[in-house]
């Protein structure tokens, strides 16, 4: 049976320093050695993942490590050890043994990136034990900083300095930001060495300085000391606004510094963006960055942001162009892993990479640090699943980019001092464990929730904006700031009308055309987000969008033919065939069961509506009969929503006029008594009150939820190509927001759609549907969302921005340097 030798190199220094990430791979990868694979000096890491590749990440001259490369594929599983020698003397380079319970595959001679050779070796053919160098059985390395809790995989031994002093490598396990593993380097300290740590800072130096003989990046920010007091290696320029570490210095802001920590930008600004109106803002980026809740080895709070301006603007004929592309073209390869580029654009809005070095942004302040923030590996939510948590103040959350409490100035990152607060949508507690001092801010936009300092230290709140302040707990939307969420939107296919949902007993039906309009088809929701085959409608093919009406034991669906207006029976497992509506006029429609009958409502060309009452003889649905018209005096610019209220029995109608300053399509509401075949209109309330200009473009739906509360699925805000943004609007007992309403967007600004919207309530849950007509590869693509009142099912919480940036975002994000 095959041996496996645990020996040292040959040579083993006295101490380790301190260790810092060096490269991270995915879970699927639980064993590394180290080895000089590509024959330059210096040992580089080796693993195999999930996919049975061997790869390697490449020692950049002992600074860095290169990004993985795949050595080879088709890996035998099973390997219980990695191990890199000069095994094969013939081959250049170190060579990697995969090493399995009774045989050893070494792998060598990777000549532009082909693997050449595999040699096997055994007992019977080597005769000797295999060896593989491991470090002491306790090295004291600190484990990953932003996950103290980490466990350690495996570890091994190997120069990745190239100084000839080994240096230890070990492999944790994580779960902070998310789950990965990381290879940590404590570089050896070799005894007489004049640069121990091999920063490129003599100890002397180091002392004088006050840096930290045994740590090659003392601040941790990804620089190298040496770096950031000689100066950049590979002759990477610093520009003329950045200065390097003078101790004492009295523009010391303005240097880079081993003791505090740095981040570079190289900004491309486009062709159009006035330097000095750039150069104004810079500032308060920094200050922003400076204010993190983060402190440095010099006693300084947060990251000193450095500015490169790139001296050739961006031509308009680029303009159009991705960024990533631009900045693979301005950020020079061997400026990777130094420096983070930003375009900037005389606009607002912007994208960058997450944890990455590239990205654009609008020259504002406020955009540029939100943004680059990204690049420091911050996301909009901080660690929570649900967006736009009211307790996480960041300028990364959308609801806090622009302003805080009102004002533009306060903007800031996060320190995460309501961390211990979870919020917990399905059983909010009124109540807060804070001052109202220090929450009051929720009292203002975007949120504007009831407060009320309770006199002993907490605030009361009202989440659900009842209008009062519970004992128990409540069930409420509440991270609505920026915008709200229905669940998360699972694709179907391409269609060719507004989707439509109802209940038919306990099972919800969905409804749309196909794409080409030739049929109507219908699915039903088994559970679980899953939903049945289609089942195509005979003879269903329409230019205009269906009407689907739930019921307790079948559904009806409307269809207008070229001849008129069709009604075919349905349920979950069954389609009738379709039958014509005598009577009924060609007109727009929408209809709604008051107990057992079907309420139909039409629209005409001069927005005027009539209701009429659906029968069927003798129950029969291939017999249809309506009633005579019943003339309202609401009038409406959109095919109206309606729905029976749950509590008072009365109809619901949602409609859409022009309000007494000439806005058109905003949103009102009224309600209807119905006395036998009578329709009698009483109030009518505009949503948000009449000056609001609250928006309705198309066909709304209303809906009550399991609290009897009345809400509205709109869409408004129709940009030149007519594509809406969607909205709800729910009333709410809180009459000092906007007259007792509160409107959401859904999603966000780039969820347009053509067409309007659908949704149902009921046994299966709440349950959203839209087309996306925005572009893209799935246009037209229908979605559907499973969470449709915006109740998370996860909690959400605050988060520390500072923690993040200083101890991961500002070393991952340059984490890895490009081989020369």
């Amino acid at each position: 049976m095959l041996q496996l030798l645990l020996v040292p190199l040959l040579l083993l220094p006295v101490e380790f320093g301190r260790a810092n990430d060096w490269i991270t791979m995915g879970e699927d990868c639980r064993l590394i050695a180290a080895g000089d694979v590509d024959g330059d000096g210096c040992a580089d890491v080796v693993t195999v993942n999930g996919n049975r590749d061997l790869c390697l990440a490449a020692s950049v001259h002992g600074w860095k490590s290169a990004p993985w490369a795949v050595l080879a594929s088709a890996v035998p599983e099973g390997e219980e050890a990695l191990a890199c020698g000069d095994f094969v003397p013939e081959a250049p380079g170190d060579e990697v043994a995969v090493i399995y319970p009774d045989h050893v595959d070494v792998r060598f001679d990777y000549r532009d990136g082909r693997l050449l050779g595999v040699r096997l070796l055994d007992e019977g053919a080597s005769g000797e034990p295999f060896a593989r160098t491991q470090p002491p059985l306790s090295p004291a390395l600190p484990p990953p900083a932003y996950e103290p809790e980490a466990l350690v995989l495996d570890s091994c031994l190997g120069d990745v300095s190239g100084d000839g002093a080994a240096d230890t490598l070990t492999l944790y396990t994580c779960t902070r930001p998310y789950p990965h593993r990381v290879v940590r380097v404590a570089p050896g300290l070799a005894a007489g060495a004049a640069d121990g740590d091999g920063d490129g800072l003599a100890d002397v130096e180091e002392a004088e300085f006050g840096t930290d003989p045994r740590d090659r990046d003392s601040d941790g920010d990804g620089l190298l000391d040496g770096w950031e007091v000689k100066g950049l290696p590979r002759g990477v320029p610093l520009g003329e606004r950045i200065g390097l570490f003078q101790s004492g210095a009295p523009d010391a802001d303005a240097r880079l510094s081993p003791l505090r920590q740095d981040v570079i930008v190289l900004v491309s600004p486009f062709e159009g963006v006035d330097p000095a109106a750039l150069a104004a803002e810079i500032p308060a980026i920094r200050q922003l960055y400076a204010e993190l809740h983060a402190v440095n080895p010099d006693g300084s709070s947060g990251v000193a942001v450095h500015f490169r301006i790139d001296p050739c603007a961006i031509p308009k004929a680029d303009h159009t162009r991705f960024w990533g592309d631009l900045g693979n073209e301005r950020l020079a390869p061997r400026e990777r892993g130094l420096l983070h580029w930003m375009q900037v654009t005389p606009w607002g809005g912007g994208q960058s990479s997450e944890t990455g070095d590239m990205g654009g942004a609008g020259f504002a302040h406020d955009v540029f640090a939100h943004e680059f923030g990204h690049q420091l590996s911050l996301s909009h939510t901080g660690d929570s699943a649900p967006a736009w948590c009211p307790l996480y103040t960041s300028l990364m959350s959308y609801a806090f980019s622009y302003g805080f409490d009102g004002d533009h100035a306060a903007i800031h990152f996060s320190d995460g001092r309501f961390r211990d607060t979870a919020l917990e949508e399905r059983a909010l507690v009124e109540r807060l464990p804070y001052p109202y001092e220090q929450v009051r801010y929720l009292a203002n936009a975007p949120f504007r929730f009831p407060l009320e300092d309770a006199g002993d230290g907490t605030t009361k709140i009202d989440w659900n904006h009842d209008g009062w302040f519970a004992e128990g707990t409540v069930e409420a939307d509440v991270n609505y700031g920026g915008s709200t969420y229905c669940g998360i939107r699972r694709e179907h296919e391409a269609i060719g009308s507004a989707p439509c949902l109802a209940y038919v007993g306990d099972a919800c039906l969905l409804l749309a055309a196909d794409r080409t309009r030739d049929h109507l088809w219908l699915k039903t929701y088994l559970g679980d987000e899953k939903w049945s085959e289609k089942r195509a409608l005979p003879n269903s093919g329409t230019e205009r969008d269906p009407v689907l009406v739930g019921g307790r034991d079948f559904g009806l669906v409307f269809h207008h033919h070229l001849y008129g207006w069709r009604v075919t029976r349905c349920d979950a497992g069954s389609l009738g065939e379709p039958v014509p509506i005598s009577d009924l006029p060609a007109l727009e429609l929408n209809a709604c069961r008051v107990g057992e009958r079907v309420l139909l409502v039409s629209r005409g060309d001069t927005n005027e509506l009539e209701a009429r009452w659906l029968t069927f003889a003798a129950g029969d649905c291939s017999k249809p009969a309506v009633s005579a018209p019943i003339l309202l005096e609401t009038r409406s610019l959109v095919v109206p929503g309606l729905c029976v209220d749950p509590t008072d029995g009365r109809v619901v109608l949602v409609t859409s006029m022009n309000n007494s300053r000439g806005v058109p399509f905003c949103m009102r509401v009224t309600w209807i008594n119905v006395a036998g075949d009578g329709l009698w209109e009483q109030e009518t309330l505009w949503t948000r009150g009449e000056a609001s200009g609250n928006g309705c473009c198309s066909r709304p739906v209303v809906a009550f939820n399991p609290a009897g509360q009345l809400n509205i699925f709109h869409q408004g805000g129709p940009d030149a190509t007519g594509q809406m943004i969607a909205y709800r609007t729910s009333r709410v007992g809180n009459k000092a927001l906007d007259e007792g309403w509160l409107t959401c967007m859904l999603y966000d600004v780039w969820t347009r759609s053509r067409v309007p919207v659908g949704f149902a309530s009921g046994p299966q849950g709440a349950i959203f549907a839209y087309r996306w007509d925005a572009g893209g590869e799935h246009i037209n693509w229908l979605a559907t969302a499973h969470d449709g009142f915006g109740i998370d099912r996860e909690p959400m919480r605050d988060f520390d921005d500072g923690e993040k940036i200083s101890k991961w975002g500002i070393r991952h994000s340059i984490l890895t340097m490009r081989k020369e």
